[in-house]
């Protein structure tokens, strides 16, 4: 059993003099590997890293081939220029390198093994071990980036801010038109046919006090009741005097009919000398000291405005002045041409200043609540898909396909494809999106981009 065991401890003893003999008396840590077809290149450090500034790197190819050349490129980027990192080695033994590279940042870059009619690239991200080569994913068309160096950013304008929960309300603004009550409009009646003696001047567009008379009036029908109840008296019979009265009280007329309202006169019907029926209306009279304001909503907006709705309203003629108001009633159908709906907000109008008919401006204002947002400025519609470019290291930026919500505030609600605290620009997209399109990163056929 001894002899086993110094048998073995003999051989790794061996084992491991070899590798030191190999290694030119350095020890080297794999860092990563790069293949193509039957060809492998594994780089190795010392530390086991490739990281910014200077490394010591052992480069080893199987099967053993001429290298003339590895390098580390990273492409132009908005406000750079494209970068080569040459390695410089030496050949220590057929297929076996060593030497130094210095790696000018830290970021996304290309491996470049040159060999004789072939080429072997591998993307990768500097800092780079081991684990993060083995664990990261597979590049796809969406995980592509762009640098720019950390000295340039304030230069060219990029400014990121990270992606929270806000509390937004969309206000919008659309024009209405100042309306009577159509619940406080009086028509002024008589339940018996009269004769119209006087109008006191009325006309139509008045406005009129409570108790202002409108007409005095002279009815056959009240001078029958009247003589009637004459007669029932006289003959001291209680049937007779009640029926009578009660027939008076019916008719409800008396020689001056005045109005029932603070209100404009908005029909008048009757002339002096003419004659009203029963039940024909001789006045029309709309009570002002309430308004409404009818708003007409195109379809896209209608469907955010709710019951409760908070609404300023801003008489055309009186920009100063602001009313506040609620919707409190959603008229049930859409204009088909105008493809309008119109919504109905009350506003109390006693020094009567708000005129029927006139136009007013209309803002409302509509909750969405607390929901992921980011600003406008950093959304870009490539035409196919929407999205932002997120910064994964300072420099680095990603773009990143997004749903979006609704907007308000200046800002869109995220829906999805993007998370609370990741960085994403808001301020230099356009550079960042035509260097995108320069370098094919959303794919073919997205050209003329709108940018929010």
């Amino acid at each position: 059993m001894r002899k086993v065991i110094v048998f073995v401890a003999v051989a790794l003893v061996a084992i491991g003099a070899f590798l030191f003999i190999r290694t030119g008396g350095k020890t080297y840590q794999e860092v990563v590997t790069l293949s193509h077809k039957d060809v492998k290149v594994t780089i190795y450090s010392k530390d086991g890293k490739i990281k910014s500034g200077g490394n010591s790197i052992k480069v080893v190819v199987q099967p053993p081939m001429k290298l003339k050349e590895l390098y580390f490129y990273m492409p132009p980027m908005p406000g750079m220029d494209e970068m080569r990192d040459v390695a410089n080695l030496k050949e220590i033994e057929p297929g076996v390198y060593e030497g130094t590279i210095n790696i000018s940042m830290d970021g996304p870059w290309q491996i470049r093994a040159v060999f004789e009619g072939m080429t072997i690239t591998k993307d990768v991200f500097v800092p780079l071990t081991k684990t993060e080569v083995v664990s990261a994913p597979a590049p796809s068309p969406h995980a592509k980036h762009l640098m720019v160096p950390k000295e340039k950013l304030q230069l060219i304008g990029i400014v990121t801010e990270p992606v929270k929960k806000r509390r937004l309300v969309k206000t919008f603004s659309t024009v209405g038109y100042i309306d009577y009550d159509r619940s406080k409009i009086y028509d002024i009646t008589v339940r018996a046919d009269a004769w119209v003696e006087e109008t006191f001047d009325r006309f139509e567009g008045e406005f009129v006090k409570r108790g202002t008379p409108l007409m005095r009036v002279l009815s056959p029908d009240i001078q029958i009741a009247l003589d009637e109840l004459k007669l029932a008296e006289e003959k001291k019979d209680p049937e007779l005097i009640r029926k009578a009265k009660e027939k008076l009280e019916y008719l409800k007329i008396k020689e001056i009919v005045r109005s029932p309202v603070d209100g404009v006169i908005v029909e008048k019907k009757v002339f002096e000398g003419g004659y009203v029926k029963e039940g024909q209306t001789a006045y029309r009279i709309a009570d002002i000291t309430e308004v409404w304001i009818v708003a007409e909503l195109p379809l896209n907006l209608a469907r955010y405005v709710r019951l409760g709705t908070v609404a300023t309203v801003i008489p055309e003629d009186d920009p100063e002045r602001k009313i506040k108001g609620r919707v409190d009633y959603i008229f049930p159908e859409a204009d088909p041409l105008a493809k309008t709906v119109k919504v109905r907000i009350r506003a109390e109008n006693e020094d009567i200043s708000l005129k029927p008919g006139a136009l007013a401006n209309v803002i409302l204002e509509v909750p969405i609540g607390e929901v992921l947002a980011v600003p406008e400025t950093a959304v870009v519609d490539t035409g196919k898909r929407t999205l932002v470019f997120v910064e994964m290291d300072q420099g680095m930026f990603v773009p990143r396909m997004i749903k979006l919500g609704r907007k308000a505030e200046g800002y869109y609600e995220v829906k999805s494809g993007l998370k609370e605290g990741e960085r994403v620009v808001v301020k230099g997209t356009f550079l960042l999106d035509s260097e995108a399109q320069i370098r094919g990163i959303y794919g073919t056929g997205e050209a003329g981009h709108h940018h929010h």
